[in-house]
């Protein structure tokens, strides 16, 4: 009996050998394509982790684009650091200082229709600024200033017991930014104010409330304005320096 023999032809061997590599090829490709996605999906998280911490950070700091910093606590030598009494009489100024339940100092004015101005030495333009405040029984404003360059001519950020106001006073006069009603806090509290090329906020304990424009001012000091009657609290004046 004779063998048969199953012959195939030369054409339909190099397709089988063809179609065989095919496949090895793409599943290596497709193997390759799966590991590098892999490596792309762990590269996305751990720059997705990154931008998370940039904007934790600049949460927390309250400015973006901070580029420095200078700060005030209360001590026993009042004003004799960077920040000055510039307006009120030392001698008829009501001060005294405690330790709160934080361990942190207080410094507690009690003001009779006076005004008190206290200051920093720095000259700045683009700035934000955070004061950390609580008033008791207190008829009057509290305010933050900046591009102060006198009396006549600053920038300020205002809240009394009705409202809270964000404006310019030039020469005098007074130009009005932006106003919302809103009471006075009756705790501790922390008002802020950036000021950016032409751009204004004020926020109230990180939540913001009043925002406007004005021209561009040269640099001037920053600071806090009291005025009014019965006592205000600080606990922390800061000021960051702010790229536009």
């Amino acid at each position: 009996m004779k063998t048969s023999k199953f012959n195939l032809p030369a054409i339909t061997i190099i397709a089988l050998v063809l179609f065989i590599a095919g496949i090895i090829s793409s599943c290596s490709t497709k193997s390759s394509k799966e590991e590098n996605a892999k490596e792309e999906e762990a590269e996305g998280h751990e720059h997705d982790s990154t931008e998370a911490h940039h904007h934790d950070h600049d949460k927390v700091s309250g400015h973006e684009g901070v580029t420095d910093s200078i700060m005030w606590m209360p001590s026993e030598q009042l004003f004799s650091g960077k920040l000055k009494l510039v307006g009120g009489d030392p001698q008829k100024l009501n001060t005294s200082l405690t330790t709160d339940n934080d361990g942190s100092k207080v410094l507690t004015i009690t003001l009779s229709g006076n005004q008190v101005v206290l200051l920093f030495d720095d000259m700045l333009e683009n700035i934000g600024s955070n004061l950390r405040f609580k008033t008791d029984g207190y008829q009057g404003q509290v305010t933050i200033v900046h591009h102060y360059t006198d009396e006549t001519n600053y920038d300020y950020l205002s809240l009394n017991n009705t409202s809270m106001q964000l404006g310019r006073v030039e020469k005098g006069k007074i130009n009005l930014l932006d106003k919302e009603d809103i009471k006075m806090p009756g705790d501790w509290a922390t008002l802020t104010v950036s000021a950016a090329g032409e751009h204004y906020k004020g926020s109230l304990n990180d939540k913001l409330v009043n925002h406007g424009h004005g021209e561009t001012r040269p640099a001037g000091r920053v600071g806090v304005l009291l005025e009014g009657k019965g006592k205000v609290m600080l606990k922390m004046i800061e000021v960051v320096k702010l790229s536009e």
